[in-house]
């Protein structure tokens, strides 16, 4: 009888041992950060795609005919225009850059921008 008792032990701490390594790897695996953006009447958000990639996604809920638009700048260069206009309230993907660039959202045409954001991998 001890000895069962003994291998229904070695049991649970082998299925304790073996749960708490699959948490340990979720916990882990990294979570991909976004950051967010806006200025009067644009709004856009940076998500990490892994790879040093960042997609950006933007909207423009203002009916006014100007839309949002992403600028980037590259290390050491000038803003420029990056991916698509948005220019409804639904969110929408219109563009990626990749990590160490600076990133701002912009209303086209009025020339309102947020502050620059620096992208880094994973945030």
């Amino acid at each position: 009888m001890n000895k069962l008792r003994g291998s229904s032990w070695a049991r649970r701490g082998g299925v304790i041992a073996l749960a708490s390594a699959a948490m340990l790897a979720i916990a882990s695996t990294p979570s991909y950060a976004a950051v967010s953006l806006s200025t009067t009447g644009a709004a856009g958000r940076a998500v990490y795609a892994g790879d040093n990639i960042h997609r950006l996604y933007a909207k423009d809920p203002l009916t006014d005919g100007h839309c949002a638009q992403w600028q980037v700048r590259l290390p050491g260069g000038q803003w420029q225009w990056s991916g698509d206009r948005a220019c409804s309230s639904s969110e929408e993907y219109v563009s990626a850059t990749s990590s160490g660039n600076q990133i701002r959202i912009c209303r086209t045409g009025v020339g309102n921008c947020s502050a620059a954001y620096q992208l880094r991998p994973g945030a």
